[in-house]
C-alpha cells in the first residue's frame, strides 16, 4: 500500500486550521466537559477518515466489483463503528453529548470532502 502523504498532510492542514478558527471562541466559552466532547468527537472523525483512506488504498488496484464493497461496504462499517463509539462515549463515559455530536457533525463533513476530493483525485490520476 503507497501512502498518499500529500492527501494526509491536506487532512492535517484541515484540521489545523478547525482548531485555530475554533480556538478563542472554545477557550473563552466552554468548560472541560465540551473540550473532552469536542476533542472525542473529532477523533472519532479521523479515525473514521483513516480508515476510509485505508479502504480507497488497499482496494485500488482492484476489480471495480471489489473496489466497490471495499468502499461502500467500509463505509456501512465505519459508520457502524461510530455509532457503537458514540453510544459508549455518551452513555458509559458521560461526554457532553451535544459537544460531540457537533463536532462529530462537523469534522464528519469536513472529513468527506476529503475523502471524495481524494477519491476523485485517485480516479482520475488512473485513467
Amino acid at each position: 500500500m503507497k501512502i498518499d502523504w500529500s492527501f494526509l498532510r491536506l487532512v492535517v492542514y484541515c484540521f489545523a486550521g478547525a482548531a485555530v478558527l475554533a480556538y478563542f471562541p472554545i477557550s473563552q466559552f466552554a468548560t472541560a466537559e465540551v473540550l473532552r466532547g469536542i476533542v472525542a468527537g473529532g477523533t472519532m472523525s479521523f479515525v473514521n477518515l483513516l480508515l476510509g483512506y485505508a479502504a480507497i488504498e488497499l482496494s485500488y488496484n482492484r476489480s471495480h466489483t471489489t473496489f466497490l464493497k471495499y468502499v461502500l461496504g467500509g463505509m456501512v462499517f465505519r459508520l457502524m463503528l461510530m455509532w457503537g463509539v458514540l453510544l459508549l462515549l455518551i452513555g458509559y463515559f458521560h461526554m457532553h453529548s451535544a459537544a460531540l455530536m457537533l463536532s462529530l457533525l462537523f469534522f464528519y463533513i469536513m472529513n468527506l470532502v476529503l475523502e471524495i476530493f481524494y477519491l476523485q483525485k485517485r480516479v482520475s490520476s488512473k485513467k
